[in-house]
């Protein structure tokens, strides 16, 4: 799963990210930052090893919390694999 956390400040380094997702426990595979379109906020992109509703309990946590003088935007997202669903023939 992934979590997308919006609104970073720009000069936001992984370590960080990695600090603030420790403080609960989450289970951090890979973290990708980006400010692409904006340079003066960054987004980062989560991996986790965790199940939908880890991830959404972790997005409801982070969601409107302000750190460094930011309010954090936190959304769970699906994994896309490129892969058809079973079925979908």
């Amino acid at each position: 799963m992934n979590v997308v956390i919006g609104n970073l400040p720009d000069d936001a380094k992984e370590e960080e990210i990695r600090e603030i997702l420790a403080e609960h426990g989450v289970p951090v595979t890979g973290i990708r930052l980006t400010n692409e379109g904006d340079a003066t906020r960054q987004t980062a992109v989560v991996s986790l090893d965790t199940d939908h509703a880890g991830a959404e309990a972790l997005a409801g946590m982070l969601h409107n919390r302000f750190w460094r003088g930011h309010r954090l935007r936190a959304q769970a997202m699906m994994m896309f694999t490129g892969e058809d669903k079973p079925g979908s023939d």
